[in-house]
């Protein structure tokens, strides 16, 4: 179960990383939801909280376990927000252009709103799950991604 080669996940930057994004969307998440939280809000917790576990336990594929998480993230961000942008705009691309900065100019009014209503901690929770957990799923992919090459690179030159 563990890779047993090397340095544990955690002392390296993607699982650093990957325990640090889930465990915030996670915690995020629960501030965010309660008591009624969405199923793709559960589906990705539960898909982070796997990352993490594998990042924890040492697991031999904890980077691919890592990047799926990041994809189940990324994929019901898109199917949401796409689904947000394609109510108000029609098939030509600057009808989607033209959505697609509504929306964000409306989510940024939410978390103006969300600042107002429950204070700085929900105002920063929203903001980090729809503004800084995508980019963060991007970058946890990309980090992942580089260390497993690098990772084979080296043993292979050695």
């Amino acid at each position: 179960m563990s890779a047993g080669n090397g340095r544990h996940p955690i002392a390296s930057v993607p699982g650093a990383s990957a325990l640090a994004a889930w465990s915030l969307y996670a915690l995020s998440a629960a501030l965010y939801f309660p008591p009624d939280a969405p199923p793709s809000a559960l589906i990705t917790g539960f898909s982070g909280l796997l990352a993490c576990t594998a990042v924890v336990l040492n697991f031999a594929y904890w980077r691919l376990v890592v990047i799926l998480a990041a994809f189940v993230h990324l994929s019901f961000y898109a199917v949401r927000v796409g689904l947000m942008v394609g109510m108000t705009a029609d098939l030509d691309w600057s009808s989607l252009l033209s959505a697609l900065s509504f929306y964000y100019g409306s989510s940024w009014r939410v978390t103006v709103g969300m600042l107002q209503e429950r204070g700085v901690m929900g105002g920063l929770t929203h903001g980090f799950l729809e503004y800084a957990m995508p980019v963060l799923s991007l970058a946890l992919i990309g980090l992942a991604s580089m260390y497993g090459r690098a990772k084979r690179g080296a043993s292979q030159a050695g």
